[in-house]
């Protein structure tokens, strides 16, 4: 009898069970990073187009328009560390309302920048207000979903990262077409003021308890599932050990691959493959999809497995190979594809991994600070990675072969720690 009644209570709260966290937070979340990352990588796309390269005097100034993606980067790693600290002060939702306000700002200050110094000023402006994202991000995850559940939470919203470089050409050369590449930045601001700040305004709360939606059974679930978490989580702190400083130099040169790499891919197929704007569209199409389809499936089995430095070692390896074998393509195409390949691996394999270790390693009372000082000490070092690609391209006479090689070594150093916490049980 006790067992009929207790199926009948399973079935109850599973019926009466709501999933806001899936249908609010993440999907929230996810639309703000797609946003986000048309920010990042459009202006690499915008960098293609002859107008904007004459306006700005930047033709032939390879060097010059790495540092755009420098400068946001830069920014993006100093404002972590402020972003972590506000976000365990104030709150994630302030912080996200805050951030994209500001962020708004400095793509209004893009679209009229009458040169390149103001340009590049609105790029910094954008770094910092856009570093909110990874420790809003991580706390809200932390806050609203089970340990169990959270490599599942993080494949969605950090498939926005994805999903974005995936339109950001199309939607970027479309943009141009109809308005010039001001009207780039104009949509963008729109975007971020009237799209993304309302839905945070509406959809999303501090913590499960707050929002109106979440139903009982929900709330219980969370919050069993967190103090079973914090009831096992490590009294030592994070910062201290040497696994989470493996992690931070993993993340460095996964930050290397995603922009560095990322942000001049355009680039390389329009300039070195002289492919036309919509087939290099096309191929940043299918690189982040094949992303995000293979982070999905990554998502789902580490929450049953967690093994995650496994998949680390084989994201950076695979990205190597690919990045070598690119070196001696004759054929363009096979090179646009293994070029997209690595960086597919990079973002589908390594980035949730490294998150979910920081995860691991975290109670929730610490994940906005930690967040906040792995993510702004890689962005910090990988900010001078894109110009120095830019100028090793320059050297190079529009080769990307030393720019290549030097992705490969990070890469491998990065395959190594992630060697050492396979070793360490991670």
């Amino acid at each position: 009898m006790a067992n009929l009644e207790s199926n009948i209570v399973e079935v109850h709260n599973k019926a009466t069970r709501t999933k806001v966290r899936w249908t609010h937070i993440t999907i929230t979340l996810a639309v703000i990073w797609v946003v986000g990352m048309i920010d990042k990588i459009g202006v690499a796309v915008v960098a293609t187009n002859s107008h904007f390269l004459q306006d700005m005097n930047l033709v032939g100034r390879n060097e010059m328009i790495g540092s755009l993606t420098s400068a946001l980067l830069f920014s993006y790693g100093i404002g972590f560390f402020l972003w972590g600290w506000l976000t365990n002060r104030f709150g994630p939702k302030r912080c996200a309302i805050v951030g994209l306000s500001i962020w708004g700002v400095s793509t209004l200050m893009a679209a009229v920048s009458p040169n390149f110094s103001v340009l590049f000023i609105s790029r910094i402006v954008l770094g910092f207000s856009e570093a909110f994202l990874w420790p809003v991000s991580n706390a809200l995850t932390a806050r609203w979903f089970p340990l169990d559940e959270r490599g599942r939470a993080k494949s969605i919203w950090i498939n926005g990262v994805s999903l974005g470089s995936a339109i950001a050409g199309f939607v970027v050369t479309a943009l141009i077409s109809l308005f010039d590449w001001r009207g780039v930045f104009w949509f963008l601001t729109i975007v971020a003021l009237v799209i993304c700040v309302p839905l945070l305004c509406l959809l999303i709360t501090d913590t499960p308890a707050r929002h109106r939606r979440v139903s009982t059974e929900e709330l219980l679930h969370i919050e069993r599932n967190q103090r079973m978490e914090e009831s096992v989580a490590t009294s030592k702190n994070a910062l201290r050990t040497l696994n989470y400083w493996l992690v931070v130099i993993a993340f460095t040169g996964n930050i290397l691959a995603v922009y560095g790499l990322g942000s001049w891919f355009p680039s390389y197929m329009a300039v070195s493959m002289h492919f036309s704007p919509t087939a290099t569209s096309t191929y940043m199409l299918i690189t982040w999809s094949v992303s995000i389809a293979m982070m999905f499936w990554v998502g789902a089995h580490t929450d049953r497995t967690h093994k995650k430095a496994y998949w680390i070692i084989v994201g950076f390896l695979v990205a190597c190979v690919f990045l070598g074998i690119s070196l001696n393509s004759p054929a363009p195409i096979a090179d646009a594809l293994l070029v997209g390949g690595a960086i597919a691996f990079i973002q589908a394999f390594t980035t949730p991994m490294l998150h979910g270790l920081l995860h691991d390693m975290s109670p929730t009372r610490q994940i906005g600070r930690n967040t906040g000082v792995m993510t702004g000490i890689a962005n910090v070092v990988a900010a001078f990675g894109p110009a120095m690609m830019g100028t090793f391209i320059t050297i190079g006479h529009g080769s990307y072969r030393a720019a290549f090689l030097f992705l490969i070594i990070c890469f491998v150093l990065s395959a190594v720690c992630a060697v050492v916490l396979t070793l360490r049980g991670k």
